[in-house]
């Protein structure tokens, strides 16, 4: 797949030679913060950053789709730094049954509350029918792909599999689209990575995150109709296609190059120079360096409307 956007990762993985980000830094929570709005925009909800705020202070009281995002979300993230530094495994049914109770603690009927349907389920417009039954056993599955994914293939390509393999899935009558992507982000930080913000805000973002999923699972179409008791993980690799995983790999894989640069720039803000600057020293116009942060080879961010750049880039071979 690409190859390039994968090492763009890796280099930006490799810059980061701190302590995994606590859920109390300033960065972290602001990463929390726009992930969160993002995350239930794609749903339709409107969340003010006022309300954020109140969520981030802890003073927003109220059961709202808002504030048990956030709070699940710096819980979950919690534990995947220290699941990550113990060794313990997070592959278990409980686990993604728990993720469900609190993302929806007192906003679902309490029989509800990380409990599996039993029965059909229809995705509004989609192509994909969710298996009806064995809905424990399918989740197994999906936890033991995640797994050999991370094992096997570029973080953004087993980060894509594993998520909609979630989505077709689809193992709870309500809210599988945001505790998918909490437990997307779980994975990826148990994994050694940063969270990414799947950004729901325009719709124009939002119609080609759908889209992309949508092409993702052409391939699992057919073998949800199969006992996943009769598969393996090697079944449920060969029904993704290059061509159909790449376009929702590359949302992910740039979505994390976004968090890296955000991350590395806001803690590095003293090494930070503009545009003009940073041309002079590796003796290119600006012209080319903003075709350099076009293309990820830069680490930059917007401040005040112009870019910032971190003083290091990315040599293409």
């Amino acid at each position: 797949m690409n190859n390039v956007l994968h090492d763009l990762i890796k280099w930006r993985k490799s810059l980061c030679n701190f302590v995994p980000i606590e859920v109390t830094n300033k960065e972290w929570l602001y990463m929390l913060k726009e992930e969160t709005r993002n995350s239930i925009m794609i749903e339709g909800i409107f969340a003010t950053e006022e309300e954020l705020e109140n969520a981030v202070g802890g003073r927003y009281k109220a059961a709202s789709e808002v504030s048990n995002y956030f709070r699940t979300a710096k819980m979950l993230y919690g534990m995947a730094l220290e699941y990550s530094k113990t060794g313990e495994s997070p592959y278990f049914l409980a686990f993604v049954k728990s993720v469900h109770r609190f993302l929806f603690d007192g906003l679902l009927n309490e029989k509800k509350l990380g409990a599996f349907r039993s029965g059909p389920i229809r995705i509004t417009g989609a192509k994909i029918r969710p298996p009806e039954y064995d809905l424990d056993d399918w989740i197994r599955l999906w936890l033991e792909f995640t797994k050999y994914a991370y094992s096997k293939f570029p973080v953004h390509e087993a980060t894509a599999m594993s998520h909609v393999f979630f989505e077709s899935i689809h193992p709870f009558e309500d809210g599988n689209g945001r505790a998918g992507r909490l437990l997307m982000n779980f994975f990826l930080i148990y994994n050694g990575y940063l969270n990414v913000t799947i950004k729901g805000v325009e719709n124009e973002d939002r119609n080609m995150y759908i889209k992309s999923l949508e092409s993702a699972e052409r391939g699992l179409r057919k073998i949800l109709r199969e006992s996943p008791k009769k598969l393996t993980v090697e079944n449920i690799e060969s029904c993704f296609r290059e061509s159909d995983i790449q376009e929702l790999a590359e949302i992910i894989g740039y979505a994390l190059i976004d968090t890296y640069d955000k991350i590395i720039c806001k803690t590095n803000e003293e090494k930070l120079m503009s545009v003009d600057e940073f041309s002079s020293i590796i003796g290119k116009s600006a012209d080319a360096v903003r075709k350099m942060i076009e293309r990820k080879t830069v680490i930059a961010i917007k401040i005040g409307g112009r870019w910032a750049v971190y003083p290091e880039y990315f040599k293409l071979r």
